[in-house]
C-alpha cells in the first residue's frame, strides 16, 4: 500500500500540517534516482522529504533534521531556495502531491509506480524536472480541479448500494476482478483483491458492496503499521486487519519513514549478499579452472622420459668421442621399440648430459609434488566456496543475511573475493533436536527445500510436508517410521512452517525420502510424493521456542 492513493492522501494532509507557513530550504540529490526536499517548518524545525524514483518498493518518506552530505551531492532547482510554502494537497484524481510555493510556483511529486518524478510548474507549464528534464520542459501541466475526485466518487458509491450495484453490473467484463477495478476508481490491484477476500466471492455483488464499504471507511481512518513477511521483507499497510506482529504508528508519515529505513536495510543486505555470491562464484570458477588445468600424469610421463634418457646415456658411454647435438641408441628398457634419439648439449660429455637428464627428472618430480599440494589446497578451497554458496541459498531473512555476512571475513583478497580463513558458515536449515539422537531439519525457502531434500537427506530419512499447502520441507533423521511420537512432533512443526499455520488442524504427509522425487518440469521446491501417510496435527513451534 506504499503508493496507493489513500496512503498519499493522508501523507499530503500531514505534510500540509507540517509545511504550510514554513519555507523550502533547498532541493538536492545525494544518490542516483533519489531527491531530497529540505524544509524549515513555521516552528523552526527541519524536515527532509525523500522521493525515490527507481523502484516501487520505495517512494515517499520524511526524516527530521537537515543533514546533507558535503560530497557527492548536487543541487536541484536552486532558484526555489528559501521559497515560502503556501500549502500542500493532493490531486483529487491521481497520485500527485502538490506543494504550492509563494511565487505561484508549483512543485509536483508524481508517485506513479513506473513514472515517479519531481517537476516544477510555472504558469501551467513544466519548467524543470528531476528526471527527463529535456523532454518535459515546456510541456503543459494543469492541476486537476477539486471536483468529482476519487474520494468523492468512492464515498458516493459507499453510501449508495443501488448506485454501486448499477455501476458494477453495467461493466462488461467476465472476471469479477476486472469489473470491480472498473467500478472503483483509485483502487489498485491490492485493494481490489482485499475487497474480494473480504467478500469471499467474485460473483456476489451485494457481498462485494459490503466489503468495499467497510474497506473504504477503514482507508479514511487509517491505522498505519509496518510488519515483516516470512522472508523478512517489510510491508506497509493502512488497514485495520494487519497481522498482530509488527509496529503501529500514530501517523502515516511516521509509518512511511520507518518502512523506508527498514526496506533500505533489507535491500542493502540483499545486495551485499548478492555481491558476495557473485564474488564466491567468480572465485569458485577460477579455482575450478585451475584444478582442471592440473595434469600430474603428464609430469610423471616427462619425469620417466628424462630419467630413461639419463640411463640410456649412461649405458652408451662407450660411444663417447666427438661433439654432437644428438645420439641414437637402442632402447633397452622397452623391447621391440625403435631406437631412441636423445638430444644432447654439444659442450657436455655423455655423462654430464645424463646428469642433466637426471636433474630434469628430479625437478619435474618436485614440481609434481608441489602441484599435488597446490591441488589439495585448491580442492579444499573449492569445497569451502561450495559450502558458502550453499549456505547463502538457505538464508531467508535480513537478520540471517546480516549475521552471515558478519561471520564471513569479507575483506577482499587480491582478486576481490572473500577471504577463506576461519570460514564459519551460517546454518543451512532450521534445526531442532527432538531427542539426543533424533534431529529435525526444516527448509527455509523453495531453493533451500530442494537443497535439503535432494542433497542433505538419506533415502531412509523421514520426509514431511503440510498437505495441500505451501511450506517448508522437513526431514526427520535418526529414527524410523515406527516412532510415531517423534513423527507427530515433527508434523506439528511442519504444519507451523506452512501457509496453513493459522488453521486449528493441518494434515501433514510423511514418507521415506526415497519415495520423494523431483519432476522434470516442476518449479523449485515442488516434488512428487509416493506411499505417503497422513497425520492431522495442530501447528506448533514449541520445540523451537524451547531451544531459544
Amino acid at each position: 500500500m506504499l503508493r496507493n492513493y489513500f496512503t498519499l492522501y493522508h501523507a499530503a494532509m500531514e505534510l500540509q500540517e507540517h509545511l504550510a507557513g514554513g519555507h523550502l530550504s533547498e532541493i538536492f540529490s545525494e544518490h542516483k534516482n533519489e531527491v531530497i526536499l529540505a524544509f524549515t517548518t513555521r516552528e523552526g524545525q527541519r524536515l527532509q522529504l525523500l522521493l525515490v524514483t527507481h523502484t516501487p518498493l520505495l517512494g515517499l518518506s520524511t526524516k527530521e533534521g537537515a543533514k546533507r552530505k558535503v560530497r557527492n551531492s548536487a543541487n536541484v532547482m536552486s532558484e526555489l531556495s528559501m521559497q515560502p510554502v503556501k500549502s500542500v494537497d493532493i490531486s483529487p484524481v491521481d497520485r500527485e502531491i502538490y506543494i504550492h510555493l509563494a511565487d505561484e510556483a508549483l512543485l509536483v511529486l508524481r508517485l506513479f509506480s513506473s513514472d515517479t518524478n519531481l517537476f516544477l510548474v510555472r504558469e501551467h507549464r513544466i519548467t524543470d524536472a528531476f528526471k527527463h528534464k529535456n523532454s518535459l520542459a515546456g510541456q503543459p501541466f494543469h492541476a486537476a480541479p477539486d471536483s468529482s475526485g476519487l474520494l468523492r466518487t468512492l464515498e458516493t458509491l459507499a453510501m449508495n448500494k443501488v448506485l454501486f450495484l448499477e455501476r458494477f453490473n453495467a461493466k462488461k467484463y467476465e472476471e469479477g476482478t476486472e469489473k470491480l477495478s472498473a467500478t472503483l476508481p483509485g483502487f489498485d490491484r491490492a485493494l481490489v483483491q482485499e475487497v474480494l477476500n473480504r467478500a469471499g466471492s467474485n460473483d456476489n455483488p451485494e457481498a462485494l458492496f459490503r466489503a468495499f464499504q467497510s474497506l473504504f471507511f477503514e482507508l479514511l481512518d487509517p491505522q498505519p503499521k509496518v510488519w515483516q513477511k516470512e522472508n523478512g521483507e517489510p510491508h506497509f499497510t493502512l488497514l485495520h486487519n494487519a497481522p498482530s506482529q509488527g509496529r503501529s504508528f500514530d501517523s502515516v508519515l511516521e509509518g512511511l519513514a520507518h518502512y523506508t529505513l527498514t526496506m533500505q536495510h533489507f535491500l542493502e543486505t540483499k545486495e551485499e549478499l548478492k555481491e558476495m555470491r557473485t564474488k564466491l562464484l567468480r572465485q569458485l570458477g577460477k579455482t575450478r579452472k585451475t584444478l582442471e588445468g592440473f595434469n600430474p600424469e603428464l609430469l610423471d610421463q616427462f619425469a620417466r622420459n628424462y630419467e630413461q634418457c639419463g640411463h640410456l646415456l649412461m649405458a652408451s658411454l662407450y660411444q663417447e668421442g666427438r661433439e654432437r647435438q644428438s645420439i641414437t641408441v637402442k632402447n633397452i628398457f622397452e623391447a621391440g621399440t625403435p631406437d631412441k634419439t636423445i638430444a644432447l648439449k654439444e659442450a657436455l660429455t655423455l655423462q654430464k648430459n645424463a646428469e642433466e637428464y637426471f636433474s630434469k627428472a628430479s625437478k619435474i618430480r618436485e614440481k609434481r609434488k608441489k602441484m599435488e599440494e597446490r591441488q589439495d589446497k585448491l580442492q579444499k578451497e573449492s569445497f569451502a566456496l561450495e559450502e558458502l554458496l550453499a549456505a547463502t541459498e538457505g538464508i531467508s531473512s535480513p537478520g540471517e543475511a546480516r549475521r552471515f555476512l558478519q561471520q564471513q571475513n569479507t575483506q577482499p583478497g587480491k582478486e576481490g573475493a572473500p577471504a577463506l580463513k576461519n570460514i564459519r558458515t551460517a546454518p543451512l536449515f532450521r534445526t531442532v533436536e527432538l531427542s539426543p539422537s533424533i534431529t529435525l531439519l526444516v527448509g527455509k525457502n523453495a531453493a533451500n527445500n530442494d537443497l535439503l531434500t535432494f542433497s542433505h537427506t538419506k533415502p531412509t530419512d523421514i520426509w514431511l510436508h503440510a498437505r495441500g499447502a505451501s511450506g517448508s520441507h522437513c526431514v526427520l533423521k535418526g529414527t524410523t517410521l515406527h516412532n510415531l511420537t517423534a513423527i507427530r512432533q515433527a508434523a506439528e512443526i511442519a504444519a507451523w512452517y506452512s501457509s496453513a499455520k493459522h488453521s486449528s488442524l493441518v494434515p501433514v504427509i510423511y514418507t521415506l525420502k526415497k519415495y520423494v522425487r523431483h519432476g522434470k518440469k516442476l518449479a523449485a521446491g515442488q516434488v512428487i510424493v509416493e506411499r505417503e501417510e497422513v497425520l492431522l496435527v495442530k501447528p506448533s513451534n514449541k520445540l523451537f521456542n524451547d531451544q531459544d
